[in-house]
C-alpha cells in the first residue's frame, strides 16, 4: 500500500470576520483544495510506480516485470520513461481535475504509450467520473433532469447538461437485473400503474413485484425489508414476471385488478393467494354505484362490510360465514354488481388468517397473522408516479431505466454500488488525518499542496 504524507500551507485572514463569511471563505479553500489533492495523489503514484518498476531516474538498475504490457508487442520488461501529457476530468465530485499522465516507451518495439488509465481505471475521452455520475443520477431519480443539473450546478459547482445524465442512466439502468430468488418462499406484493409513455393516449402500465424479506423495528417502529423482484413498463404480468414464475413464493398478494387475478391463477394455482383487504372494502362502492346506490346508502354496507372482515370478534370461520350471509343479502336486495364483485374476490378473502407467515402478529386477535394489505407496494407505486407525473410524454425505455435504477438504489445497494463501480468502504480505515493549525496574521488567501 501506498503512504504518502500531504503536507498542506494555508494563509488566510485571521480577524474581522464572522462564522458566515468564515465559512463561505473555507468553502472558496475547499473548491481549491480537493482538485489539488486529487491531483497530486495521482501523479504521486504513477511516480512511485515507475520508481519500482524501471527505478529511480537516471540509475541503470534492473527492472523488475511491470503490472501493464505494451499494447504493440506484449512485453513486461524493459521500459524508459518518456515524459507526460496532461489529462483533465472535467466533471468530478470534487470538481475540475487536471493532471498529468506518465508515458513509457518499449524498449522491445520502441512503442509509446501511457499504462496508467487502465491501471487507475481510466477510459479513453472519460471526463466524469462513475462517482460523479452516480450522485447526479441519484438526484435524477428523485427529480426532473432540469432540476437535476440545477441542483448539481448550486451544490457542487460543477456544470453538466440533462443530455449527459439522461445518456447515464439509459446507459446504466438498461443493466439492472432483479433476483428472483428473493421470492423463494416469501410473500411478494403485486401490483400495476399507469405512466404517460409510449404510443397509447392515456399511456401505458407499469407491473411491479416486491417481495417481503422480514419485518423489523427501528426507533419503536416497524419496518419492512422489501426488494423488487421484477419490474416491466408496457408489458402484460406475464410478460413482466417470466422469470419471476420460476420461484416458489409463499403467498402471493395483490388488489382487485383482474389482469393480475388471471395470471396469478394461472401461473400459481397452488400457492396462496391474497386480495388486499383494504382494497375490497373501498372498492365496493364503485360497486354499489353500479347497482345505483348513492353514497350514503352505499356507505352503510361498506362499513357492514368492514366491521365483520376487521373485527376481532369475529373468528375465520364466522367472518367466512358473515361474508357468505352479505353475499346473500346483496342478491336479495337485487344489488348483483356488488354481490358477483364479493363473490370472485371470497377465496382469497382471509387468506392472511387461514395461512399466518409469523410476520405479523394481532394482539386483538392473539393470534399469528400474515400482510393483508398492497401498502408497501402502493407507496413505491405513489413515488413512481410522482416521478414520471412531469408534464411530458416518456419513452418506454426512458421510464424503465430510469424507475429500475431508482428502485436497486433504494432496495438493492450491492448492485448499485457494483453498477457505478462505487467501493463499499472508499475510506481506507489506516487513512489518519492530522490537523495542526497555528495563528499567523495575513490578510492574502492562498493555497499551497506538497
Amino acid at each position: 500500500m501506498l503512504k504518502m504524507e500531504i503536507h498542506l500551507e494555508l494563509s488566510v485572514p485571521s480577524s474581522g470576520l464572522g462564522v458566515n463569511q468564515i465559512i463561505a471563505l473555507f468553502q472558496q479553500i475547499q473548491e481549491q483544495l480537493g482538485p489539488a489533492l486529487a491531483s497530486g495523489y495521482l501523479e504521486a503514484i504513477q511516480a512511485q510506480l515507475l520508481k519500482q518498476v524501471i527505478g529511480p531516474k537516471w540509475a541503470r538498475a534492473p527492472q523488475e516485470e511491470a503490472p501493464w504490457a505494451c499494447p504493440r508487442c506484449g512485453s513486461r520488461q524493459g521500459f524508459k520513461r518518456r515524459g507526460s501529457y496532461p489529462r483533465v476530468l472535467r466533471k468530478s465530485s470534487l470538481g475540475r481535475v487536471t493532471f498529468d499522465l506518465c508515458q513509457v516507451t518499449c524498449c522491445e518495439c520502441g512503442h509509446t504509450f501511457s499504462p496508467f488509465p487502465d491501471l487507475i481505471g481510466l477510459k479513453p475521452y472519460q471526463v466524469s467520473t462513475t462517482e460523479f455520475q452516480a450522485k447526479a443520477v441519484e438526484v435524477a431519480c428523485q427529480t426532473s433532469y432540469a432540476r437535476t443539473v440545477e441542483h448539481i450546478r448550486n451544490l457542487a459547482h460543477v456544470h453538466v447538461s440533462e443530455t449527459a445524465v439522461h445518456q447515464w442512466v439509459q446507459a446504466q439502468g438498461a443493466k439492472v437485473t432483479y433476483d428472483v430468488a428473493q421470492a423463494q418462499g416469501r410473500s411478494v406484493l403485486l401490483d400495476s400503474t399507469k405512466v404517460r409513455a409510449g404510443k397509447k393516449t392515456r399511456g401505458c402500465s407499469i407491473n411491479l413485484a416486491l417481495s417481503l424479506r422480514k419485518r423489523y423495528w427501528t426507533n419503536g417502529r416497524p419496518r419492512l425489508d422489501i426488494y423488487p423482484v421484477c419490474f416491466g413498463v408496457n408489458e402484460t404480468w406475464k410478460e413482466t414476471a417470466q422469470e419471476l414464475e420460476t420461484a416458489t413464493p409463499e403467498r402471493l398478494v395483490f388488489d382487485g385488478d383482474k389482469s393480475i387475478a388471471r395470471w396469478a391463477s394461472r401461473a400459481f394455482p397452488d400457492t396462496p393467494r391474497q386480495r388486499g383487504i383494504w382494497h375490497l372494502i373501498h372498492q365496493s362502492y364503485w360497486a354499489l354505484w353500479r347497482d345505483g346506490l348513492g353514497k350514503s346508502q352505499a356507505t352503510t354496507w361498506v362499513e357492514h362490510l368492514g366491521k365483520f372482515i376487521d373485527s376481532p370478534t369475529y373468528s375465520v370461520s364466522q367472518s367466512q360465514r358473515a361474508y357468505d350471509g352479505l353475499i346473500r343479502h346483496l342478491i336479495s336486495e337485487d344489488l348483483y354488481h356488488t354481490a358477483e364483485y364479493l363473490a370472485l374476490a371470497a377465496p382469497n378473502v382471509f387468506t392472511y388468517r387461514e395461512h399466518p407467515d409469523g410476520l405479523f402478529f394481532d394482539d386483538r386477535r392473539n393470534e399469528p397473522l400474515a400482510i393483508s394489505s398492497t401498502s408497501p407496494v402502493e407507496r413505491q407505486m405513489r413515488e413512481i408516479n410522482r416521478r414520471t407525473d412531469v408534464g411530458v410524454r416518456w419513452s418506454v425505455s426512458g421510464v424503465t431505466n430510469l424507475i429500475g435504477l431508482d428502485l436497486i438504489r433504494r432496495f438493492d445497494p450491492e448492485q448499485w454500488r457494483a453498477l457505478w463501480q462505487i467501493p463499499k468502504q472508499p475510506i481506507s480505515e489506516s487513512s489518519i488525518v492530522n490537523l495542526q493549525m497555528r495563528a499567523q496574521a495575513e490578510t492574502s488567501l492562498n493555497v499551497k499542496t506538497t
